[in-house]
C-alpha cells in the first residue's frame, strides 16, 4: 500500500470515528457559546462599549458556524450508526443531552435577533427566526416525549442515575418561549401566526415548568441520600441555575407579548405587578443556586478532584442564562443594580468559556475527543 493510499485510509478512518462517536453532548458547546454572545451584546448596550458589541457578534457568528458544522456528523450518525444513537438514547445520562441540538436552534434565533436586528432587514430576519423557532420547537417537544417515555419504560434506571443533566429536557421546553414570545410581540402581533406562536410558547412554558418541578424533586432526593456523582458529572450541578433563570426571561417576554397584543382577551395591567414579583422571586432562587454551585465546585476541588472533562460545557449555558436574566430583571423592574450583576457574571462566563474551549481544542487535537465513553 502506498503512502498516499495509507494517508487516505487514515483520513477516512478518522472521519468515520468522528461520526460514530459524535455524541449528543457536543451541542452543549454551541448553547454556551450562543448565550455568551447574547450576554456580551447586553453588556455592550448597558455599558455602551462598541468593542464588546463586535465581540458579541463574533460569538453569535461562531455559534452559527459551529451549529451548521455539528449538524453534519450529528445527522450522518443517525443514518450510519443507529445502534450507537439508540445506545445513547437509552442511557440514563447521555440521553438527556439530545435536546441540546434543538435548544441551540432557539439560542441561535435569539442571538441573531439580539445582534442582527439592526443589520438584517425584517423581511430576511423574520422568516429565518420563524424557521428556527419551528424546527427548535419540534425537536424539543419530540425529544421531550421520547426521552420521558424511554425513561419511564427503562427498568435499569436507579436513584443514583439522577443528576442535574435530567433538567435538560425540562429546560429545553422553557427555552421555546424565549424566541416565541419575541416573535409574537415584535413580528407577528395581532396575527393568526402570532396567536399560534404564542400558544405554542405558553404550552411549552407549562410543560417545562411542571417537568422542572417533578424531575427536580427526584434529582434533589438523589443528591441528599446518595453519594455525590463522579467528578465527570460535577459541572452538571450548574444546570440547576438554568430553569429559574430562563423562567425570569420568559416572564418578562410574556409581559411584552401580552402588551403588544396577541389577539387574546387578556387584561395585561393587573398581571404585570404579579409577574414582576414572580420574576424577582425566581431570580432570587437562581442567585442562591449560583452561590451553592460555587460551594459544590469548591468541595470537589478541595476534597475530591475536578479535572477537565467535556462536561465542563455544562457550566456555560446556565451561567449565561443567569447573566441574561439579571439584565432582563434590571429592565423589567427598573433596578439598575442588576445590570452590574450581568457584567460581573458575563466576565466570569467569558473566562470559563475560554478555558473550556481551549481544553476542548486540546482533546480534539490529541485525537481524544471522539472515543467510546
Amino acid at each position: 500500500m502506498s503512502n498516499v493510499e495509507r494517508t487516505t485510509d487514515d483520513t477516512w478512518s478518522r472521519i468515520a470515528t468522528t461520526i460514530e462517536f459524535f455524541g449528543p453532548q457536543w451541542f452543549g458547546s454551541t448553547m454556551g457559546t450562543g448565550v455568551l454572545g447574547i450576554a456580551l451584546a447586553l453588556v455592550a448596550i448597558r455599558a455602551d462599549l462598541a468593542p464588546v458589541a463586535t465581540l458579541a457578534v463574533a460569538f453569535v457568528g461562531l455559534t452559527v458556524v459551529a451549529t451548521v458544522t455539528y449538524l453534519i456528523p450529528w445527522c450522518l450518525r443517525l443514518v450510519l450508526y443507529p445502534d450507537r444513537v439508540w445506545a445513547d438514547l437509552t442511557h440514563p445520562i447521555r440521553s438527556q443531552f439530545f435536546p441540546t441540538m434543538p435548544i441551540t436552534l432557539i439560542v441561535v434565533g435569539v442571538g441573531l435577533a439580539q445582534t442582527m436586528g439592526d443589520v438584517l432587514p425584517a423581511a430576511t430576519l423574520r422568516p429565518l427566526l420563524t424557521v428556527l423557532f419551528a424546527a427548535g420547537s419540534a425537536g424539543i417537544f419530540g425529544f421531550g416525549l421520547l426521552l420521558v417515555t424511554l425513561m419511564f419504560t427503562n427498568d435499569r434506571i436507579g436513584p443514583d442515575d439522577g443528576v442535574f443533566a435530567w433538567y435538560i429536557p425540562p429546560v429545553s421546553h422553557l427555552v421555546i418561549p424565549l424566541l416565541g414570545f419575541l416573535l409574537a410581540s415584535e413580528y407577528y402581533a395581532g396575527t393568526l401566526a402570532g396567536q399560534t406562536i404564542f400558544t405554542v410558547s405558553v404550552v411549552a412554558l407549562g410543560v417545562g415548568t411542571f417537568l422542572f418541578l417533578f424531575f427536580g424533586s427526584i434529582v434533589l432526593y438523589r443528591y441528599a441520600y446518595e453519594t455525590l456523582p463522579h467528578e465527570k458529572l460535577a459541572p452538571t450541578f450548574a444546570i440547576g441555575l438554568a430553569p429559574t433563570s430562563v423562567l425570569v426571561i420568559d416572564l418578562a417576554r410574556l409581559t411584552h407579548a401580552l402588551q403588544a397584543g396577541v389577539g387574546f382577551d387578556i387584561a395585561v395591567a393587573p398581571l404585570v405587578p404579579l409577574l414582576k414579583l414572580l420574576a424577582l422571586l425566581l431570580w432570587g432562587f437562581s442567585a442562591w443556586w449560583f452561590v451553592l454551585t460555587g460551594a459544590l465546585v469548591a468541595y470537589y476541588v478541595t476534597r475530591r478532584t475536578h479535572p477537565f472533562f467535556f462536561t465542563w460545557w455544562a457550566y456555560t449555558f446556565p451561567i449565561g442564562a443567569f447573566a441574561v436574566s439579571a439584565d432582563v430583571l434590571a429592565t423589567f423592574l427598573g433596578v439598575a443594580v442588576f445590570g452590574h450583576v450581568l457584567i460581573g457574571v458575563t466576565a466570569l462566563l467569558l473566562i470559563i468559556w475560554t478555558i473550556t474551549a481551549g481544553q476542548t481544542w486540546r482533546l480534539v487535537a490529541r485525537g481524544r475527543a471522539f472515543t467510546a465513553d
